[in-house]
This record gives C-alpha cells, structure tokens and sequence, in this order.
C-alpha cells in the first residue's frame, strides 16, 4: 500500500514470534475464527482442512501449532481486523 495514509503500523512476523492461543482468542473475539484460515496455504491443504467442519477453539489451536494457516496480513485497527491483502478495505480503516 502506498504510503499517504501515513499510519505507523507495528509489524509482528508471526513465524518468528507466534502468537499464542490467549492472544488468538483476544485477537478474534466474537468473530469466527475460521475465517481467518487461509485456505491456499500447502499446510492448510497437507492437513486436509477443506471438508472438515472445525470448531473456533480447533481452528485456533491449529494456528498456534501451525502460524502458515493464518491469512496474511492481519491488519488490525481497534476492534477491525483485515486478514489478508484487501487494499480498498485497508484505506477505508486505516484513513479513520
């Protein structure tokens, strides 16, 4: 995204600093975890995730154990989060 919305955002590389599943669970709140699985992801795919049926506190517990599930980027703003590169959706948060 082109710098002139002039926002510092804090970048957290989660395959080097996972996130853990109380954070998760923050992170997501009410909103269903699983959409936050990323279903072009080859762990996503070698697990065999697309026909299964999976609760949030599994989906949760299978991106702690396996950060490549999540959408990237998580781009959060206050309660808002973006999972994955949507860059109309991120102007419209962000520019607020």
């Amino acid at each position: 995204m082109r710098g002139d919305l002039k926002v510092d955002l804090e970048e957290r590389d989660y395959a080097r600093a996972p996130l853990a599943e109380t954070e998760l669970t923050s992170l997501f709140g009410d909103s269903d975890p699983c959409e936050f699985l990323n279903p072009k992801s080859p762990a996503y795919k070698a697990m065999g995730l697309k026909d299964q049926k999976l609760s949030a506190r599994d989906a949760i517990r299978l991106m702690v154990r396996e950060p490549n599930l999540i959408k990237r980027p998580l781009t959060i703003k206050g309660r808002t989060i973006i999972a994955g590169f949507d860059r109309d959706r991120m102007r419209e948060v962000l520019a607020k």
